[in-house]
């Protein structure tokens, strides 16, 4: 029956004209209860109907049309829920825009009616992953709250709301804040709703999802066993009828299936199989929610084969991955995620198997969900990452190398300078090891400039940023002055370490003028580009331009992956690839899973672990450093004196002592110790930067500040920990420095320092050398860093960690040489990040130290003092207080090889010691 029909129908049966929209207006909202209770398609037509007609009967001017609009909102988006018809949603966003517009700011309704709209937003965000509709979402939904008198029922509704928004934009971006403040608005919602209030249950499977996020990103099984239990609690609250019940099933299904991987509980998996089965078993077939809980059985099942071996498991699993792929529309965010799970399932079959359709269609599947450009980034290159192995399974060269660089051009859009370190680290480690395997991709077709590009692209990204963030701009600042002051400021603002952030303004205000200066100093950036000369402004080197930093040496790049292994070696002269067969990522994966360090180990197993090293050592040689060498001698046509190597590691690479690889034994020059000088760089544009802080400060004179720990106190904040053992060598190798520099440098002593007490004299500082404890956080690499101390007034001293966070927000203008007399300074152990090279050398690096001295593990005491009384010394005798990057690196090298000619057996006491830098 059309509009007017109706109208005619409804007078002829006694209604007055006027009362015509009123009353359809009624009819809208039982047949939207109705529709509540049923989940009908026929009820939810009939609300969307009546509440049309409700508008077009009405007259202008009425001020209830205003409320009418918001109900046929609220109708369409429950309908687009149902149905998944965008143009219900583009309606429902039309008029509940219309319905806010239309509302004045201070009546009552206006926060409901915002709230409305965002949710239509975060609707069409969901499908298309445009982010300006979240972006706006999240406004209008602190605009709802920030309307909503703290004791006003609807308060809770709106905290929710913004919670969820919240938790979107962490899933899109890796925010840590926007997830920390989703939890806190969810907990808010929940406290503030009655125990006996029908939406508590929705509230506590929200917060249970916040809580689920959060333990996914830090492990915390407190905030697994928290989310678990409300979300429990909020299946246990919901009617067996009702029909949200399906969607908290499946949320808990998902919990428990955590903490499955977690403890290895077969309970929990078997409880996520039954609660995951009851989700989909009671979502009609048509609904658009089936597909998702689907999935999510499907995952449960093949946990479940996987800890069982069950076919029967694999093969269902496959099924209903299958069958949640071909229920979601390929325009879906969720569509990607889906064909991932199914690729997935497919190469276990493969790997059971051996199926080449399963890997043909495993690779395909993958393929397609990193097409599907509405889904989250990282949903689409998690897929890539694992489509590149399997291309190279199928040696599909072409493909690999075209899907591989468009994941790498993608970096730039989601390692955004809104993110904190922290998220940054999350965000890089999703793209772990797809720049190495690019490399190897475009080195098998012999294009060895552009692996060099991409892999420079895809690699070291943080500090990349952190040195454009330090970026010298002299040259564009005398030819365009005011626009090089523009970027300068907005650089500079949009660099302000976080600590400073936080004591200026609320964090809601300093947020939204952060992404302010990020936009305009975007802007500006492409401004500066459009000058002629300035093109490549802040871009990725080119080769050429890589070239240049290789000035009196080579810079070796090795590549490993499962696919190949190789070398790439950069002089000024060329850009050449060395093909390393013997060097298998399974044997480096052995070798490094040992754990190596001189120090703490027993008597006995002494002289088996430093044989062991020396196998290690040799075996590199073999397989890597020695056809290095042969290439470069050829290359320079020269044997007769030792060459400069910068080297680069990738991936596994990153953390192998070419500095030290050979044959060590009386009277053998088939070592690096004999063939070369070497240093570390984590890329190459870090290398360029430390040569131009190394020019900037050549000619410079300033203090040698030493900071010594003779002792270290415990953790306050864990008293049960075991305090860190005295270092009797400290005050040793102190009086040894000063011995040998003293008449050479000013000494600036600090004995037992804070960090606030060595930040403040590393500002005017020239060498900067740290005798004490070194601390690494795998977990959270820039959290690692030295250990100090500090003391409050009247109390017991505790820690204090210099980390590299900390080092890394500093910018040094006197600073030339960071001797870091620590244990494990160098080391680069968190496997997912070690493409990123954050350690405590590099941290100083990044500082403006242009020259670094490290350890890559846990040096003995006696050791360090002789390998830092050797370094003063060598330096000082080949150009009195005068030091170039040449000398570091070479008074490092003799140090070492002193203690080595003493104990060649023992490499474990002197191959740690490693330079970085210029």
């Amino acid at each position: 029956m059309g509009l007017q029909q109706m109208i005619q129908w409804l007078v002829q049966q006694g209604v007055d004209s006027e009362d015509v929209p009123d009353l359809l207006a009624s009819f809208a909202i039982q047949a939207y209860r109705e529709y509540e209770k049923s989940r009908s398609k026929e009820d939810i037509d009939k609300a969307v109907g009546f509440a049309r007609g409700s508008i077009g009967a009405g007259r202008d001017g009425d001020p209830s049309l205003i409320g009418r609009l918001n109900n046929l909102g609220v109708m369409l988006g429950r309908r687009y829920e149902r149905t998944g018809a965008m143009a219900d949603l583009e309606e429902a966003i039309g008029v509940a825009r219309q319905a806010v517009e239309s509302t004045p700011h201070d009546h009552p309704d206006r926060a409901g009616r915002l709230n409305n709209l965002g949710n239509k937003l975060e609707s069409r965000y969901e499908r298309t992953g445009a982010m300006a509709d979240l972006e706006e979402a999240i406004g209008v939904a602190r605009q709802a709250v920030e309307s909503t008198p703290h004791d006003h029922p609807d308060r809770a509704a709106c905290l929710n709301n913004l919670g969820n928004k919240l938790g979107r934009r962490y899933e899109r971006t890796g925010a840590m804040a926007d997830l920390e403040e989703a939890i806190g608005v969810a907990r808010q919602a929940v406290e503030s709703t009655p125990h006996d209030h029908p939406d508590r249950a929705g509230r506590l499977n929200n917060l249970g999802n916040m809580l689920g996020r959060r333990y996914e990103r830090t492990g915390a099984m407190a905030d697994l066993e928290e989310a678990i239990g409300v979300a429990r609690q909020a299946v246990e609250s919901t009617p067996h009828d009702h029909p949200d019940r399906a969607g908290r099933l499946n949320n808990l299904g998902n919990m428990l299936g955590r903490r499955y991987e977690r403890t290895g509980a077969m309970a929990d998996l078997e409880e996520a199989i039954g609660v995951a089965r009851q989700a989909v078993e009671s979502t009609p077939h048509d609904h658009p929610d089936r597909a998702g809980y689907l999935n999510n059985l499907g995952n449960m099942l093949g946990r479940r084969y996987e800890r069982t071996g069950a076919m029967a498991d694999l093969e269902e699993a496959i099924g209903v991955a299958r069958q949640a792929v071909e229920s979601t529309p390929h325009d879906h965010p969720d569509w990607a995620a889906c064909l991932n799970n199914l690729g997935n399932k497919l190469e276990s079959r493969y790997e059971r198997t051996g199926a080449m359709a399963d890997l043909e269609t495993t690779s395909s599947c993958l393929h397609d969900a990193w097409l599907c450009h509405t889904a989250i980034p990282f949903h689409r290159i998690q897929a890539a990452a694992q489509c590149l192995k399997l291309l190279a399974a199928q040696t599909k060269i072409d493909v690999a190398i075209s899907l591989g660089q468009a994941v790498i051009d993608l970096l730039p859009a989601v390692n955004t300078k809104l993110l904190d370190r922290n998220d940054q680290q999350y965000v890089m480690s999703i793209f772990a090891g797809v720049a190495a395997d690019v490399c190897a991709f475009l080195l098998a077709s012999n294009q060895p400039t552009n692996a060099l590009e991409y892999l420079e692209k895809g690699r070291a990204v943080i500090i990349g940023q952190l040195v454009d963030g330090r970026s010298d701009v002299s040259a564009l600042t005398e030819a365009h002055p005011n626009i090089a002051r523009r970027y300068e400021e907005l650089r500079d603002e949009v660099n302000r370490p976080s600590s400073q952030l936080d004591k200026d303004a609320g964090g809601g205000q300093v947020a939204g003028r952060r992404r302010e200066a990020v936009a305009e100093l975007d802007a500006c950036i492409r401004e500066i580009r459009s000058i002629a000369g300035n093109e490549r402004f802040l871009l990725g080197q080119t080769a050429a331009e890589m070239q240049q930093c290789a000035v009196g040496g080579t810079i070796v790049i090795v590549n490993i992956t499962r696919f190949r292994s190789d070398a790439i070696l950069v002089s000024r002269g060329a850009v050449k690839a060395l093909s390393l067969p013997g060097l298998l990522a399974s044997d480096a994966e052995a070798w490094l899973g040992k754990k190596w360090t001189g120090r703490g180990v027993r008597r006995h197993e002494r002289a088996q672990k430093n044989k062991e090293y020396l196998e290690y050592l040799a075996w590199l040689w073999d397989v890597c450093v020695r056809p290095v060498f042969n290439e470069v001698h050829r290359v320079h046509d020269t044997t007769d004196r030792l060459s400069r190597i910068w080297w680069i590691g990738t991936g596994l690479g990153s953390s192998l002592p070419f500095h030290a690889a050979g044959v060590h034994s009386p009277g053998s020059t088939e070592n690096a110790f004999s063939k070369a000088v070497s240093s570390y760089t984590p890329s190459i544009k870090a290398l360029g930067y430390a040569q131009q802080r190394a020019r900037a400060t050549d000619g410079a004179r300033g203090a040698l500040l030493i900071a010594s720990m003779p002792t270290t106190p415990g953790q306050v904040s864990q008293p049960d920990a075991r305090k860190p053992p005295d270092l009797p060598g400290v005050a040793e190798e102190k009086k040894k420095i000063t011995d040998i520099v003293n008449g050479h440098v000013p000494i600036e002593p600090l004995d037992l320092p804070s960090v606030d007490q060595v930040v403040d004299k590393l500002t005017d500082c020239y060498i900067a050398h740290f005798a004490c404890h070194g601390s690494t956080d795998y977990a959270d690499p820039s959290n690692s860093g030295l250990i100090l101390q500090k003391r409050g007034e009247g109390q017991e001293a505790e820690q204090d960690r210099l980390t590299v966070h900390r080092v890394s927000e500093l910018s040094l203008a006197h600073a030339r040489i960071a001797y870091l007399s620590a244990c494990s300074t160098a080391e680069n152990g968190a496997a997912r990040l070690s493409d990123e090279v954050i350690h405590v050398v590099s941290g100083f690096q990044v500082a403006g130290f242009p020259y670094v001295v490290g350890c890559l593990w846990p040096s003995i005491d006696r050791v360090c003092v002789e390998v830092a009384s050797g370094f003063y010394r060598s330096l000082l005798q080949r150009r009195g207080a005068g030091l170039d990057g040449g000398e570091v690196a070479w008074a490092v090298r003799e140090a070492v090889m002193a203690v080595r000619e003493a104990e060649m057996d023992q490499p474990l006491v002197w191959a740690q010691f490693v330079h970085f830098g210029a």
